[in-house]
């Protein structure tokens, strides 16, 4: 018998029971696809860093501290505005160094659209509270990869 995909609630996003092997599947990442991910976002990022956060781009660039070594970091992210705010999706969860470093100084620039911005009151927020806001075809890829949290950052 064939396995059934989950059934996307109203919201568009998986609803899974915690603790349930739904849950479980559909969290961050994990293992050797998250590695092979990681490598190839390595070795792209200089090339996505050419044309982030130039106006008519996809990607975003958002400028941190180092929470340890205090060196100034660019890192391409995908940004969209909302009200007074800015939404990245987390495809790598709460683990990555550029959002540590975002959370722990608890402001960052972020280029995007061709303009600079300072954000601050860096706040992580379950992806259902966020997807609504980005393009349908990042919508399919948070799904496809189950992102599950997206950082909120306010205009300072």
């Amino acid at each position: 018998m064939q396995a059934r995909s989950p059934v996307p609630h109203r919201s568009g996003t998986l609803d899974p029971t915690p603790g349930s092997r739904l849950a479980e599947k559909h969290e961050v990442m994990k293992g050797p696809i998250q590695n092979a991910m990681r490598q190839l976002t390595r070795a792209m990022r200089p090339l996505a860093l050419r044309s982030a956060g130039k106006e008519g781009s996809a990607n975003s660039v958002i400028t941190h501290v180092g929470r340890r070594s205090g060196r100034v970091y660019q890192t391409p992210v995908v940004a969209v505005a909302h009200d007074d705010s800015f939404l990245i999706a987390l495809p790598y969860g709460e683990r990555t160094d550029w959002l540590k470093n975002v959370l722990a100084k608890g402001s960052a620039t972020l280029l995007t659209g061709g303009k600079t911005y300072q954000v601050d009151r860096p706040e992580v927020i379950p992806m259902a509270e966020a997807t609504i806001y980005f393009r349908p075809r990042e919508q399919r890829m948070h799904r496809q990869f189950h992102v599950g949290s997206a950082l909120r950052l306010r205009r300072g």
